[in-house]
């Protein structure tokens, strides 16, 4: 998605977005408060400029609207990067106890004692990392993927939806060893934030007539992207393969019900949802 027109009114937001509604272009209404930017898709950008400046010019508005601009993308939120911060700050509270592997045993993703009823392990398990490599590997592909889905969905709703999928693919791995199998690290999660990319462009690609050609490619790239980063020896290839498909389902579901990211409120409230449900599941955990 590239920036059409931005430092917008809610008033003036409205009014551009049934003017590209009622011409058949796809867009997203971006801002909260009194100031809200549209964005659409690269194909469409000239089609979209030229619609509002055809409004404009039989409707004119208040010159301190911005009018439709150069192509530039919206920036990408940083939270990714302080949720790296904090699977290194765990990484680092952990390994400084007396009992490092301990973490491990009570709070690892345990396939035996997930399907035992300890569930709360899906979500804790993905806050554990076994070596410094490990961290490190899984701090840049949150920073990096974890970011790129906020910037579709809005931060709240976008790590809502990733802990989703990694609480998913861990319980769907459980599922499939059944016994005998011990997992942990976040690498779930970011193959379910992968997952959620693919599968929103695939239904953008549909919703602005690309076709099902542009949806195989986009698809065949998150699979290679899947096998690439996610096969190496010392990997978890179920684990990530579950992560991916939770984050096709979800990322599909987004993108056919939530044209546009969803306003502050319901992103604060997603992303306190998202940090309860952390601490419920390692109180649960430490519990016993």
């Amino acid at each position: 998605m590239v920036t059409l027109i931005e430092h917008l009114n809610r008033e003036d937001a409205d009014t551009f977005s049934l003017v590209l509604r009622a011409v058949g272009i796809s867009h997203r209404v971006v801002g909260a408060n009194s100031e809200f930017r549209i964005d659409v898709p690269e194909p469409l950008f000239d089609a979209a400029r030229t619609a509002i400046r055809r409004y404009q010019s039989e409707n004119p508005i208040p010159p301190a609207t911005s009018p439709p601009r150069g192509r530039s993308s919206a920036p990408i939120p940083l939270s990714g990067f302080f949720i790296a911060i904090v699977l290194l700050a765990v990484y680092l509270a952990v390994k400084g106890s007396q009992a490092p592997l301990d973490y491990d045993r009570v709070f690892g993703a345990d396939a035996r004692l997930i399907m035992n009823g300890q569930l709360y392990r899906c979500a804790t398990a993905l806050l554990l990392h076994a070596d410094a490599t490990h961290i490190a590997a899984n701090m840049a592909g949150i920073a990096l993927f974890g970011s790129a889905v906020c910037a579709a969905t809005g931060a709240g709703v976008g790590w809502l939806t990733i802990l989703a999928c990694g609480v998913a693919g861990n319980w769907m791995n459980a599922w499939a060893y059944q016994r005998d199998h011990l997992s942990v690290g976040a690498s779930t999660a970011i193959f379910g934030a992968l997952g959620i990319l693919c599968a929103i462009q695939a239904v953008r690609a549909i919703r602005t007539g690309r076709g099902w050609k542009q949806v195989v490619l986009i698809t065949g790239a998150g699979v290679a992207m899947l096998a690439f980063l996610g096969a190496g020896a010392r990997s978890d290839i179920g684990a990530h393969l579950f992560g991916w498909l939770a984050g096709v389902l979800f990322g599909g579901l987004h993108g056919m019900l939530v044209h546009r990211p969803l306003e502050t409120k319901w992103q604060v409230a997603c992303a306190a949802a998202a940090a309860l449900t952390l601490v419920a599941a390692w109180v649960r955990g430490a519990a016993g």
